[in-house]
């Protein structure tokens, strides 16, 4: 018997354009996290918003997670750069390690994470 995956609700589909990006909070894998939805090149990408250099957010000091350029998502705090469409770091330091991706869809003019290892805040 398959496991039905509970949908976690991020936004409407109009509401994030291009470059833009949505923080929430959620359980990953039961502990409190933050997870980041962005659109890139018309697409959809979620992660755990959280470098792999140190347990910061890529949003930790600026309220962005684009580079200057918006071409690449960049901690905030030292820089670390990263391939926006699949979490590579392609900075010297963390090299190849990549942010923790997250499964999501979009469909009738909604975003939803659809991953078993996501669930709201609220849910205990």
């Amino acid at each position: 018997m398959k496991t039905r995956v509970k949908q976690l609700l991020v936004c409407a589909s109009g509401s994030l354009s291009e470059k833009k990006y949505v923080v929430l909070d959620m359980l990953y894998k039961g502990e409190a996290h933050s997870g980041v939805v962005f659109r890139f090149k018309g697409k959809v990408f979620a992660y755990l918003n959280q470098c792999v250099h140190m347990p910061r957010t890529l949003n930790c000091q600026r309220d962005t997670i684009f580079d200057e350029k918006q071409e690449l998502l960049r901690c905030s705090m030292h820089g670390i750069v990263y391939q926006p469409e699949t979490g590579e770091s392609i900075s010297t330091m963390c090299n190849g390690e990549r942010l923790q991706a997250l499964r999501l869809n979009e469909v009738d003019g909604n975003i939803y994470i659809n991953d078993k290892r996501v669930s709201p805040v609220q849910e205990k």
